[in-house]
């Protein structure tokens, strides 16, 4: 196996495996963006030997741009419960969502990071999640990607399950004083690489639902 250069670090790998590995209920997973494939490798690691198992990737430019890198080194290890679709996730996860409303146990977002195309990858996965399922985004250092979490962390049908943090960079008083009165705050995201989301209702939004 070559090997993996990717922006997902020993952390970030162990942290989508360990959130998989301690729910057993976890079988069907959903990946926006594959690149080299360290991602996905550690969400199917997590997964092996699990009854109806499967892991959804889009990743449009998987050949184009990594060469078919990814999915080989999931080859290589073995794994042959992957799906590859090589579309954008604008016009994938539509699609997807005909029929599989609900039925996703985790969706990782690591795609296209402006902020329209993030906030709509989670949209999209928010449809997809079961309640109970998990939705991580990646990159959350990015400002973009930064905004579409703190908008999406205040779903009334999402609670915070953990995150990792940067290496390197100190929370602000501000962010320090925010963290001990349990508040949310834009700056203690700053030092957040990664952040999961646990489902714990339905998406019950009224049409007029709104946070600051």
């Amino acid at each position: 196996m070559r090997d993996l250069a990717s922006a997902i670090d020993q952390r970030e790998g162990g942290f989508l495996f360990g959130i998989i590995k301690n729910d057993a209920g976890v079988t069907k997973t959903l990946e926006v963006g594959c690149a080299l494939g360290l991602s996905s490798l550690h969400i199917c690691w997590a997964l092996r030997g699990r009854p109806g198992a499967k892991h959804v990737i889009i990743d449009p430019f998987q050949y184009e741009t990594w060469h078919g890198l990814g999915v080989q080194h999931l080859q290589e290890a073995g794994v042959d419960f992957y799906e590859l679709i090589q579309v954008k996730s604008e016009f994938a996860l539509p699609r997807i969502l005909e029929g599989n409303e609900g039925q996703f146990d985790f969706i990782f977002v690591d795609g296209w990071h402006t902020f329209d195309h993030t906030l709509l990858d989670c949209f999209y996965a928010t449809r997809l999640l079961r309640v109970g399922g998990y939705l991580v985004i990646d990159d959350v250092t990015m400002p973009a990607v930064r905004d579409v979490v703190s908008f999406v962390k205040a779903y009334p049908c999402y609670e915070q399950h953990g995150w990792v943090g940067q290496e390197g960079i100190t929370p602000s008083w501000k962010g320090k004083l925010a963290k001990r009165l349990g508040l949310p705050n834009s700056e203690r995201l700053a030092i957040v690489q990664m952040v999961a989301l646990k489902k714990i209702a339905e998406d019950a939004r009224d049409w007029d639902w709104h946070t600051a």
